[in-house]
C-alpha cells in the first residue's frame, strides 16, 4: 500500500486539516480531501480525524496514495436528480449543496448538469456549450435550491430571455453572521473578477452591473436570517454583497473569512428557496418553492430561540 507522509511545520500550524491538503495537492479540491478524510483515508497521527482540525507542528499526515489514485474526482457518479414540476418544455429540480451545476476544471464529472443528462437523454436544449445542455442558470457549488431545465430549445431561449428582462423572480434564504443597518434595502454594487485572487469575484467600478435586494427576517446576537433577491445574478453575487455589508453568508470562508466557518463540509447556509416565471411556451404562471435543508436547523433555532 503506497503512503505518503507530511510532517507539519511551524509556519503552517493553525491550518484546518482539509485546507492544508488542497494546498498540498492542487489538482484534487477541498471537497474531495474532505471525502477522502472520512472515510478514513487519511490519518493524523496514525488516527482518523476531522477535515476541521486544526493541525499543530510536528503533526503527522499519513495519506493512502492508493485510494487518492483510484478515487479521482473524474469517478465520481453523477448525483441523484430531485425533479420538482415537469413537463414537455422545462423541469425544475432541486440541487443539493456540495454538487457542481456543470463541469469546470477538477470537475468534470458528478456534476448536475450530467444527472439531467443522463435522465433527459435527447430531450434537452441544446444551445451553448455541449457539457452544460438545458442548464439554463446555476448554483455556485456548495449553494442549494432551484434550478431551471429547458428541454427544447424554444423554451431555453424563453427562458433565456426573461433572464435577462429579470422576469424570473428568484429569492434565497441566508443566515450570515453580523446585523443589516437597516431592515430592507438594496445592495447595487458592480462585479468583476478580483485582479489579485481570480478564483474570487469583488466589487470593481468597471465591473458588470450587481443589484441584490435583501430583507431581515430576524436576528438574534451576530446572527441573521435574510431573504434575497436577485435583481442581477452575477458569479458569487450575493456572497459578495453581502459581505460587502459586513454581513458574510455562514459558512462562507472564500468572502468571510475563518471566522464564518461553522459547518464540517463547504455547504454554505445560503439556498435558492423560490421560482416564478411565465412559461416561455403556454404562458402559464408558475411558482414553486424548496424548504431550507436540515442544515440551517441549528441556526434558525438560535435565531428564533425556539425548535423549527
Amino acid at each position: 500500500m503506497k503512503h505518503h507522509e507530511s510532517r507539519i511545520k511551524e509556519e503552517e500550524a493553525g491550518e484546518r486539516l482539509d485546507k492544508y491538503l488542497a494546498q498540498l495537492f492542487p489538482d484534487k479540491s477541498r471537497s474531495f480531501w474532505q471525502k477522502m478524510i472520512k472515510n478514513g483515508h487519511v490519518l493524523l497521527n496514525n488516527k482518523p480525524a476531522k477535515s476541521s482540525l486544526p493541525l499543530e507542528a510536528d503533526d503527522v499526515i499519513s495519506i493512502d496514495l492508493m485510494a487518492a489514485e483510484t478515487k479521482s474526482e473524474d469517478t465520481i457518479e453523477a448525483p441523484p436528480l430531485n425533479i420538482i414540476y415537469e413537463d414537455d418544455d422545462l423541469a425544475v429540480v432541486e440541487k443539493d449543496a456540495g454538487i457542481v451545476t456543470h463541469s469546470a476544471p477538477g470537475h468534470s464529472s458528478g456534476t448536475l448538469a450530467e444527472a439531467v443528462r443522463l435522465y433527459f437523454g435527447d430531450n434537452l436544449s441544446d444551445l451553448g456549450d455541449s457539457r452544460r445542455r438545458g442548464i439554463v442558470h446555476r448554483l455556485d457549488k456548495d449553494t442549494s435550491g432551484l434550478l431551471l431545465i429547458a428541454k427544447n430549445n424554444e423554451a431555453h431561449q424563453g427562458l433565456a430571455k426573461a433572464l435577462k428582462n429579470h422576469d424570473i423572480e428568484r429569492v434565497y434564504e441566508a443566515i450570515v453572521l453580523g446585523v443589516p443597518e437597516t431592515k430592507a434595502g438594496l445592495i447595487d454594487a458592480p462585479l468583476a473578477r478580483d485582479p489579485q485572487q481570480r478564483k474570487r469575484m469583488s466589487v470593481q467600478p468597471h465591473g458588470k452591473k450587481a443589484r441584490t435586494y435583501f430583507e431581515l427576517l430576524a436576528s438574534k446576537d451576530e446572527l441573521s436570517h435574510l431573504r434575497l433577491r436577485l435583481h442581477t445574478g452575477r458569479t458569487h453575487q450575493i456572497r459578495v454583497h453581502l459581505a460587502m455589508i459586513n454581513c458574510p453568508v455562514l459558512n462562507d470562508e472564500k468572502y468571510g473569512g475563518e471566522r464564518v466557518r461553522v459547518l464540517e463540509e463547504d455547504d454554505l447556509l445560503l439556498h435558492a428557496t423560490h421560482l416564478a416565471f411565465t412559461h416561455p411556451l403556454s404562458g402559464e404562471k408558475l411558482s414553486f418553492t424548496s424548504e431550507l435543508p436540515k442544515r440551517f436547523d441549528i441556526f434558525l433555532q438560535k435565531i428564533y430561540d425556539k425548535k423549527l
